[in-house]
């Protein structure tokens, strides 16, 4: 098992998601039955843009959390890798893949710290990880180099619109004020019993998240800014079946969700 990379930023993304591990990881639930991209979006069953057949292929997932999405995968046949820098996410990732039966190599580690010695992959994916990067754009360069010949970077980032404040200035005005599309207010994030373990996380306007990906080297397949879905409406096995990302916390947030969209999702091919 790797060791965490040494750097402040990184160490105080390990204390935050240290401390808020347990209470996100009950609050929210997360399929295992679908690949998921962000909170109240459809997943793959709907957006359909993992590669396939997953089976044989080498997955690796940055930023896993409990790693759901790497037991899904791994449900599908494919040899997943996973990385977290909070041990105590990876605690609730060892139960969860000994619980469901599946074989998924849990690594503790800064995501960013990713070289050669990790191995090459099929496919790097990340639900909302790379945002938690201190330089988001050498680690997607760094991906870049981790992929095989026609391997696949799959990553959602914060979508700089969704970084504004939702404001309702009566019954039929409600919009967000964004203060610049180009440098949007970071996101400061503090665990809730004690303001020391804190993150910042920023949004970056999607053109440039973009060209991170070309300058890399790798194709561009495909852009999705998806929209959550009805969860309003939906019956609860309905909802448990087609929205793999799930809280009650999220779901009072679905009208803003429906209007703006909380990510993007870039997928990339490296060149056979």
């Amino acid at each position: 098992m790797d060791n965490p990379n040494g750097s402040d930023f990184a160490q105080s993304n390990a204390r935050y998601w240290d401390q808020l591990a347990g209470d996100y990881q009950r609050a929210t639930t997360i399929s295992v039955k679908d690949f998921h991209y962000g909170p109240l979006l459809p997943g793959d069953a709907d957006l359909g843009l993992l590669p396939k057949p997953l089976t044989g292929k080498r997955c690796l997932e940055l930023g896993c959390g409990a790693a759901q999405n790497s037991i899904y995968l791994a449900k599908n046949g494919a040899e997943a890798v996973a990385v977290d820098i909070s041990a105590s996410q990876l605690t609730h990732a060892r139960k969860l893949v000994e619980g469901h039966g599946v074989s998924v190599d849990l690594r503790l580690a800064d995501m960013e710290a990713l070289d050669p010695s990790w191995g090459t992959f099929d496919l790097i994916h990340s639900a909302y990880g790379v945002p938690f990067a201190a330089d988001p754009a050498a680690l997607i360069q760094k991906c870049a180099d981790g992929l095989r010949p026609g391997g696949t970077l799959l990553i959602s980032m914060g979508h700089p619109v969704y970084a504004g404040e939702w404001l309702e200035l009566d019954e039929n005005e409600q919009g967000i004020f964004l203060n610049s599309y180009f440098h949007p207010t970071p996101d400061v994030r503090e665990a809730p019993e004690t303001d020391a373990a804190a993150v910042s996380v920023r949004a970056y306007p999607v053109a440039e998240t973009v060209m991170w990906v070309l300058r890399s080297g790798l194709t561009l397949r495909a852009l999705h800014e998806p929209k959550a879905l009805p969860v309003h409406d939906m019956s609860r096995e309905e909802r448990r079946k087609r929205v793999p990302y799930y809280s009650a916390d999220w779901a009072e947030q679905v009208f803003e969700l429906q209007k703006f969209p909380i990510v993007f999702i870039l997928k990339a091919e490296k060149h056979d």
